[in-house]
């Protein structure tokens, strides 16, 4: 699912997860495919409370067994800044009022949620809410994640999997690495800019066995 909103920076403890145990050698890790994401330089902005969250997940199973393991401890990294791992638990679904702006609408978010510093603000509270543009739904972080005061880009996560072997999470992209093309055609004055974006790549371990998989960010309209 895609999210286009507001948000608040998540906070949340790393290492070693209660629980958690090592994998066995006849274990493997099954990683998402590579993800292609319509991008646009409006929203490319480092901590502007406007982004987009993919909901991920990863499967570990036994080679020797075809069946899936629980409890087995996954380690995820980002390489390259501008996307964060946020856990699956800290996401919870918002009911009414709707929001006074439209959600999908970056410029309006800011001119609603940001103050007269430039400052992100809580109030009205939906500002802190994602909308899921596919389910017409609204997400908040749960309390213990967020963080107000700081710009806090945790881009490391230990998590465990579940008794499917599967083990979900959020991928928050706040922005990528960005470079300006000039087109062809018209004067210095007049010419446009189009900006091309490098993608992220997301890497996993369970100790024996390792994936990765990228973002691909899209131009709009591509």
């Amino acid at each position: 699912m895609m999210r286009i909103s507001p948000l608040l920076v998540a906070v949340f403890s790393i290492g070693c997860v209660e629980g958690a145990i090592p994998a066995p050698g006849s274990a493997q890790l099954e990683v998402p495919e590579d993800i292609s994401l319509p991008w646009a330089i409006g929203y490319n902005k480092a901590h502007d409370n406007v982004g987009t969250v993919l909901m991920t997940d990863m499967f570990v199973y036994d080679t020797d067994e075809d069946l899936p393991l629980e409890h087995i401890e996954v380690e995820v990294v980002v390489n390259g800044g501008g996307t964060y791992v946020i856990p699956a638990e800290a996401v919870q679904l918002v009911g009414y009022p709707e929001a006074s702006v439209d959600p999908t609408n970056p410029d309006a978010i800011r001119d609603a949620c940001i103050d007269d510093d430039g400052n992100f603000k809580s109030d009205p509270e939906w500002c802190a809410w994602y909308w899921d543009t596919e389910t017409g739904q609204y997400y908040q972080i749960g309390g213990q994640y967020i963080s107000t005061s700081s710009n806090y880009s945790p881009n490391y996560f230990v998590g465990k999997t579940d008794n499917r072997g599967i083990l979900n999470m959020y991928l928050y992209v706040d922005w990528f690495s960005a470079k300006g093309e000039e087109l062809t055609g018209g004067d210095d004055e007049d010419a446009e800019i189009q900006y091309a974006f490098s993608a992220t790549q997301i890497g996993a371990s369970i100790g024996v066995d390792s994936g990765a998989f990228s973002i691909r960010p899209l131009n709009a309209g591509e």
